[in-house]
C-alpha cells in the first residue's frame, strides 16, 4: 500500500466507527492488516475483537438482559479506533517521510533513549544551569552561562520530540509523562513545551491516558501557564475526537470533577471564544494585506506632497502634526480601516498574522519546540541583543515580554528581526526607549493588578495564536493535522454541554459569532434560547437577521412576525418585514410595511425611498415620483433621489424632467447605466444624435465591451418602443454605435 492508500483505508474506518459500522470497519482493518504479516498480535487483537461482537450480538438475539451491553459495545468501538490506529502508525512507520515517522525509525535505532532518559538530561541541564547562577559574580562565567543555556534548551527540544512521536505509549512512558507534569516538577518554560508536545502527540494518534493527563495538568498545576496551556489544548482535542471521549467513562468522570470547580467554566467559556475569534484571522490578515496595505501604498505619494519640505528642516521644532494628513487618510478610508484593526486588536482578535509572517524563516522556527516556547529575554538565540542595563536585566526585552497584543512567537519573530540591524541603532533604540520614561515598575504594577481572569484569558490566546502560527506557517505545516482547518466548536461536546448550555452563557457566545457573522452558528444558539424564552423580541429578530442574511427570506419573515408579535411597532422589525416580503416578491404586502414604517419614522429619507420603489415595482410611477421628489426636497446636497426620479420620470413620459435629472447625474460621477438610461431619454425626445453620444460614452465606461452593453441594453427595448422609438430602428441605430466604435 502507497502512503495514500493507507491514509484512504484508515479514514474510512474512522467514518465507519464515527457512524457505528463497525462490522464494516473491522473488515477494512483486516485489509490494512494483511500488509502487516509480522504484527501477529494486532491480527489476534482483531480476532477477540470480532468474535466478542458476534457474541454480543448472538446474546442480544437470544434476547438476554445484559444491562452491560452499550458499555461493552461502547469499549468495542474504542477498541476498533485503537486498532486502527495501531495498523496505520505501524504501515506508515515503514513508508511515510514525513518528519514524525523519520525521527521514530532514528529512535528505534536508540532504545535506550526514552522520554525518561529525555526528563533527566533536561533535569541536568536545568541543575548544572542553577548551579552557575549560583555562584559568586567572580566565578561566575557568562560564556559557560551561556553554553549551558543553549544545552538546557537543546534538551528541551530533544524532550519535546520524543514525547510528539511517542506512540504506542509504555507503561513506563505514562509514568514519565505523568511525573513530568507534576506540581513544581519543572519551571513553567518547561513544562508548557511537554503540554504542547502531548497535543501534538494526541493530533497524530489518539491516546485516552494522555488527554487525560491534560485534564489532569490543568487541575494540579499552580501555574497559570501550564493550566490554560494544558486546558486549552485538551478542549481542542475534545472538540477534534469527540466521538471516541463520548464513549469514554474515565474521561466523562474527569470532566464531570472539573465541572466541581468554579473557574472550570469561566476558562472554558473564555478558551471557546478565543476559538471564535481565531476563525477570523485569515480574514483580517487579507484585509490589512488586500485592502489596507495597497491604499497606504497609494497615499504615501499624496501624503509626501502634503509635507512642506522645509517642515523637514533641522529649523522646525514644532510636533504638531499637520492636520491636512488626518483629513488625507480620512478621505481615503484608511482612518476607517486602521480604528476598524484597532478595535479588532483590543478585543483580542489576532491582527498581526499578516505583519509576524515573513518572519517565520528564521533557524530558530526549525525547530518545532521553538513555536511553543514562553518568551525569554535570556533565551540563548536573543541573548545579547541588547545590553543589559547594569542591574542584570533589559527593560526593552522585558517591555517585550510583558505584551498581550503579541503572541510568545511573534515576540521572538520581532527580536530576531533586529538582529538585521546594527547594534548601534539598536542600542539607540535601548536609549529612546529610556529617555521617553517608559516607567518598567509602573508597567509591571500594571500587569500584576490584572485579575486573574484577565491573565487566565491573555494567556490561553496568546497560546491560540502561537497553535495557529504553526499549524498555518510552518515549513512542514502540511504533514500535520490542523484543529484550525475548519471552526473549533466546543459545544459539539456532549460533556461540555451542561458547562455552556445556561442562558447567560450561549447569549455570550451567539452574540460573537453574530457580531462576527458567523450567522449559521449564531442561528442554532439563538434558535435554542429562544425555544426556552419564546417572549424576548431580540432573540427573534436575531433570528430573523441570521436567516435573511443566508438568503432564507421565507423562515426569515416568520422570525420577524414572531417578533412583531411580541413587540408591536418596532421600526426596525417593520422595516425587515418588509424587505423580506420585496424580496419574495410580495410588493403589496412590502408597500404596506413600508408605508406602516413611514408612519413610525416620518422624516426617515430611506424609508420613502423604499416606498417609491415599491410603487415603481407596482407600476404606480406617479405616486412613486412624489416620495422620491419628497426626499429630493429634504435633502437637497444629496443626489440619492436623482436616478429613480429621472428613471420614474422617463417610465411614466416626463422626458424632459427625466433629462433634467439625468444632465446633474451625468455631471457627477456617472457609471455606464447612467450614461445608456439617459441614451434612453434623449431617444425618446427624437433627440437620435445626442443618444448615439450618450451610448458611446456608456460603451466606453464599460471598456467597450459590446456583450455588456447589449445585455443591459436589450430588456429596455419594450421600453423604448412604448416610448415610440420604432423596433425596426433600434438594430440600425445599434450598427450605426458599432460603426462609431470600430
Amino acid at each position: 500500500m502507497t502512503n495514500t492508500e493507507i491514509r484512504t483505508v484508515y479514514n474510512k474506518i474512522v467514518s465507519h466507527l464515527n457512524e457505528k459500522r463497525l462490522k464494516e470497519a473491522m473488515d477494512e482493518t483486516a485489509g490494512l492488516l494483511s500488509d502487516l504479516p509480522g504484527e501477529w498480535t494486532l491480527s489476534d487483537k482483531l480476532s477477540e475483537l470480532e468474535t466478542s461482537y458476534r457474541y454480543m450480538i448472538r446474546y442480544m438475539l437470544d434476547g438476554m438482559d445484559d444491562p452491560n451491553r452499550h458499555t461493552f459495545y461502547n469499549q468495542l468501538l474504542l477498541s476498533a479506533y485503537n486498532l486502527a490506529d495501531r495498523a496505520a502508525e505501524s504501515l506508515l512507520e515503514k513508508e511515510s517521510s514525513q518528519l514524525c515517522f523519520q525521527k521514530k525509525r532514528y529512535y528505534k535505532l536508540y532504545p535506550d533513549q526514552t522520554i525518561q532518559a529525555a526528563l533527566d538530561e533536561v533535569d541536568k541541564a536545568i541543575n548544572d544551569l542553577s548551579l552557575n547562577n549560583l555562584l559568586s559574580d567572580i566565578e561566575n562565567n557568562t560564556e559557560m552561562e551561556s553554553a549551558l543555556r543553549k544545552k538546557k534548551e537543546e534538551a528541551e527540544g530533544e524532550l519535546f520530540l520524543r514525547i510528539w512521536c511517542n506512540y504506542p505509549a509504555s507503561e513506563w512512558d505514562y509514568s514519565a509523562l505523568e511525573e513530568s507534569l507534576s506540581p513544581a516538577r519543572f519551571p513553567s518554560e518547561t513544562a508548557v513545551l511537554i503540554v504542547a508536545a502531548l497535543m501534538l502527540n494526541l493530533l497524530h494518534r489518539y491516546d485516552e491516558k494522555k488527554l487525560d493527563l491534560l485534564l489532569s495538568a490543568y487541575t494540579s498545576s499552580d501555574d497559570d501557564e501550564v493550566r490554560q496551556r494544558a486546558l486549552c489544548s485538551a478542549l481542542i482535542l475534545l472538540t477534534i475526537y469527540r466521538k471516541r471521549t463520548r464513549l469514554s467513562p474515565v474521561l466523562s468522570a474527569h470532566i464531570e470533577a472539573l465541572k466541581e470547580q468554579e473557574r472550570f467554566s469561566r476558562d472554558v467559556l473564555n478558551i471557546f471564544l478565543h476559538l471564535i475569534k481565531s476563525r477570523e484571522t485569515e480574514r483580517i490578515s487579507r484585509k490589512f494585506t488586500e485592502e489596507l496595505l495597497p491604499e497606504m501604498m497609494k497615499l504615501s505619494p499624496s501624503l509626501y506632497n502634503k509635507i512642506n519640505p522645509s517642515d523637514l528642516s533641522a529649523e522646525s521644532d514644532s510636533a504638531d502634526p499637520n492636520p491636512e494628513w488626518q483629513e488625507l487618510l480620512e478621505k481615503s478610508g484608511i482612518a476607517d480601516k486602521i480604528k476598524e484593526l484597532n478595535d479588532l486588536q483590543m478585543e483580542g482578535s489576532d491582527v498581526f498574522l499578516s505583519t509576524f509572517s515573513g518572519l517565520k524563516s528564521f533557524p530558530f522556527f526549525q525547530d518545532i519546540s521553538n513555536w511553543f516556547r514562553l518568551f525569554s529575554p535570556g533565551h540563548s538565540a536573543i541573548q545579547g541583543l541588547f545590553p543589559d542595563e547594569g542591574n542584570g536585566k533589559n527593560h526593552f526585552l522585558q517591555l517585550i515580554g510583558y505584551s498581550r497584543f503579541l503572541c510568545n512567537s511573534d515576540k521572538y519573530s520581532f527580536c530576531l528581526s533586529l538582529q538585521q540591524v546594527p547594534a548601534s541603532q539598536r542600542q539607540l533604540m535601548t536609549m529612546q526607549f529610556n529617555v521617553e520614561g517608559a516607567d518598567m515598575a509602573q508597567i509591571e504594577k500594571e500587569r500584576n493588578a490584572l485579575s486573574s481572569d484577565e491573565k487566565s484569558s491573555a494567556i490561553s490566546n496568546q497560546y491560540i495564536q502561537d497553535l495557529y502560527r504553526f499549524f498555518k506557517l510552518y515549513n512542514r505545516h502540511d504533514e500535520f493535522y490542523d484543529p484550525f482547518a475548519r471552526p473549533i466548536d466546543l459545544l459539539q461536546v456532549d460533556s461540555l454541554q451542561s458547562v455552556l448550555d445556561d442562558d447567560a452563557t450561549l447569549r455570550i457566545i451567539g452574540e460573537l459569532l453574530f457580531k462576527k457573522e458567523y450567522f449559521a452558528d449564531a442561528l442554532a444558539i439563538f434558535r435554542r434560547l429562544s425555544a426556552r424564552n419564546t417572549t424576548d423580541n431580540e432573540l427573534y429578530q436575531k433570528i430573523g437577521y441570521c436567516l435573511q442574511s443566508s438568503g432564507d427570506y421565507e423562515n426569515a419573515l416568520q422570525a420577524y412576525l414572531r417578533a412583531e408579535m411580541i413587540q408591536p411597532d418596532n421600526r426596525w422589525t417593520v422595516r425587515r418585514i418588509a424587505a423580506c416580503y420585496r424580496s419574495l416578491k410580495n410588493g403589496q404586502k412590502a408597500l404596506e410595511y413600508y408605508l406602516k414604517a413611514e408612519s413610525l419614522q416620518p422624516d426617515n429619507l430611506a424609508v420613502g425611498l423604499l416606498i417609491g420603489h415599491c410603487y415603481v415595482e407596482e407600476g404606480n410611477y406617479e405616486e412613486a415620483l412624489k416620495y422620491y421628489f419628497k426626499v429630493d426636497y429634504l435633502k437637497p446636497d444629496s443626489d440619492k433621489a436623482w436616478r429613480p426620479i429621472a428613471w420614474c420620470s422617463f417610465l411614466s413620459g416626463k422626458y424632459e424632467q427625466a433629462s433634467r435629472y439625468y444632465e446633474k447625474i451625468l455631471a457627477g460621477k456617472p457609471s455606464a447605466l447612467d450614461y445608456m438610461n439617459a441614451g434612453h431619454v434623449e431617444l425618446a425626445l427624437k433627440h437620435t444624435r445626442k443618444a448615439l453620444e450618450l451610448y458611446r460614452e456608456s460603451l466606453s465606461h464599460d471598456h467597450n465591451d459590446t456583450e455588456r452593453f447589449l445585455g443591459n441594453f436589450t430588456p429596455d427595448i419594450p421600453l423604448l418602443v412604448k416610448a415610440g422609438i420604432d423596433a425596426d430602428d433600434i438594430p440600425i441605430l445599434l450598427d450605426q454605435l458599432l460603426y462609431q466604435i470600430s
